[in-house]
């Protein structure tokens, strides 16, 4: 145990300090969910009308109003404009109008149309017909700036700080959002959700690490696990049942958002990262508001100068890892592709889900609210269970869960009985959200528990990266169920993948009580000694050997003599 680890138990592992901040670093969460998840409210497509202008312009023509141009009667195409004609001509009589509704001449937008109900981008931008998949692209590109906003924070808040990067790029977030609003085309407004998605996957990573930096080991799975972004989903469906006009939504939920910014004073920079950065004196300085917050004696620091020394000087020695190291044995490479498919299944199958919600049937803003709910229960679950039931056993039956809900909707559909039973189809989707949302919690703690110490971070790093391709992947598979003939198509997506990746983890070692790895597993090739053939395994064996004692110069091992 480090030094600075027994001083957070000495104040207390996770005391009113810890909670507070905790708390405060939490709230971030539920404006980021606005954030993430608003496209299934801004991506509505409400119902549209054709009118057979041309038809009715010819009936106007032939009823024969000398005093009025038949040039100025062909420019009738909307309502407005037919409103005026008619009060302009005094007319009195009835007026025959031919409307189709949601179909799309020759596949194209018909001239004219008009959407019912809520304002939503689609409605603004006719992403309609031919045009149908551009709400699911700039999706699929805001999840795509998530996925540089995250690698590229990681970078800046080991640079700069954790409590720094977390306010900044949370304040430039809130004027990014509340500037989409006024999007003067969806090209643009494309452009804007790219640097939103950036700074939402920037803000998660603070916002997931520094909560963690400021417990010790045995708090880490509570605060891994537990946190407010499922009570932003739910907060999302009442924003959306009171506004609905996409561009005022988006002008409220970012207004909203920047009050989080007051917890400045509140929130502490890490410890941790200010010591592995030799700034000590304002690490004893957040630790003794700690210990008189928590009511604690204020320890000795006097070794904490002595940890922050060696944890630099470590980091200077430190052998330089690369992502081939996750492929330096067999074990090691089966399980990093294993854990990498895991998660992209996980977000994938989560952030699909997510925006799905505006296919289900039933209400629009119910199924939001539910599909938030849903997630406190299957997190409560695994906190309690994870360490009675296993590793694999609880990601098992949490990804099986969903994958057998997500079929059950296609039986149904296949049955003939989607809509009647439509209520059960909701419900149904609903399970398989619980257990995707607890399934990825969960595997992201055995994640981190399989990976030896020396490459946990890049490991870790390659799952989440696999998890943002799947996040970008996940529009696109929905936009496969936008017809309602298809509708069923992306369960049936989910619930493949989810079940294979239920079987998959069967694979892997269980981690539950047994000590972290610490050093790579690599496969060597023994020489033969005094001319005699080492027959085992062909002269390969597996050694467990600190890569900073290898050697690799003309394809040799050589270990380092004391």
């Amino acid at each position: 145990m480090s030094e600075y680890e027994q001083i957070l138990r000495q104040l207390g592992s996770f005391g009113p300090y810890q909670r507070r901040a905790f708390i405060l670093v939490s709230m971030f969460e539920t404006p980021l969910a606005w954030a993430m998840l608003t496209p299934i409210l801004l991506n509505y497509r409400p119902d549209w009308h054709c009118t057979d202008w041309t038809s009715l312009q010819n009936g106007l023509i032939a009823d024969n109003y000398t005093d009025i141009d038949a040039s100025y009667i062909r420019q009738i195409d909307s309502k407005d404009e037919l409103q005026t004609f008619l009060h302009l001509i005094d007319f009195k009589g009835n007026l025959t109008i031919n409307q189709t509704t949601n179909t799309c001449p020759n596949g194209k937008i018909c001239p004219g149309i008009e959407f019912d109900g809520v304002k939503s981008i689609v409605s603004t931008w006719k992403l309609v017909c031919d045009q149908e998949i551009v709400g699911d692209i700039i999706t699929s590109i805001q999840m795509a700036g998530v996925l540089i906003g995250a690698v590229l924070t990681g970078q800046l808040a080991d640079l700069f700080g954790r409590r720094h990067i977390l306010f900044i790029e949370h304040a430039i977030l809130v004027i990014m959002w509340f500037c989409s609003a006024f999007a003067s085309s969806w090209m643009v407004y494309a452009g804007l959700r790219f640097i939103i998605g950036a700074l939402i996957g920037g803000v998660l990573v603070v916002n997931f690490v520094l909560p963690l930096e400021l417990v010790t080991p045995e708090w880490r799975t509570f605060c891994g696990c537990i946190g407010l972004w499922a009570v932003g989903l739910m907060a999302l469906a009442g924003w959306g049942y009171y506004i609905r006009d996409w561009q005022y939504l988006v002008i409220c939920t970012s207004s909203a958002s920047m009050f989080i910014l007051l917890s400045w004073w509140f929130v502490p920079e890490s410890p941790r990262w200010l010591l592995s950065r030799g700034r000590v004196k304002k690490a004893e300085r957040i630790l003794t508001d700690m210990a008189i917050y928590n009511n604690k004696p204020v320890p000795d620091f006097s070794k904490l100068r002595q940890y922050s020394e060696s944890e630099m000087q470590a980091k200077q020695q430190q052998v330089k890892y690369s992502y081939w190291h996750l492929c330096s044995s067999w074990k090691l490479t089966k399980n990093s592709l294993i854990l990498m498919y895991g998660w992209f299944v996980s977000s994938a199958v989560y952030y699909g889900m997510n925006f799905n919600t505006k296919n289900l049937t039933g209400d629009l803003y119910l199924n939001i609210f539910f599909s938030g709910l849903v997630e406190i229960p299957a997190l409560v679950f695994v906190v309690l269970v994870h360490n009675k039931l296993g590793r694999r056993l609880t990601v098992s039956i949490l990804m099986t869960s969903a994958g057998v809900f997500s079929f059950a909707i296609l039986i149904l559909h296949l049955a003939g009985k989607l809509e009647e039973l439509s209520t059960l189809t909701v419900v149904f989707a609903m399970i398989g959200k619980a257990g995707i949302s607890g399934g990825w919690a969960a595997l992201q703690v055995f994640s981190a528990e399989i990976f030896p110490t020396v490459v946990r971070n890049i490991g870790v790093g390659a799952c989440s990266f696999s998890a943002r391709i799947g996040a970008i992947v996940a529009p696109q598979i929905v936009y496969l169920g936008a017809k309602n003939d298809a509708a069923p198509l992306p369960f049936t997506v989910f619930g493949t993948v989810a079940l294979i990746c239920g079987g998959l983890v069967w694979l892997l070692p269980e981690t539950r009580g047994v000590p972290l790895p610490d050093e790579l597993v690599i496969n060597v090739r023994r020489p033969s000694q005094a001319g005699i053939e080492d027959n085992t395994l062909n002269g390969n064996s597996h050694e467990t050997i600190p890569l900073k004692a290898v050697d690799t110069k003309n394809g040799e091992i050589t270990q380092e003599v004391a």
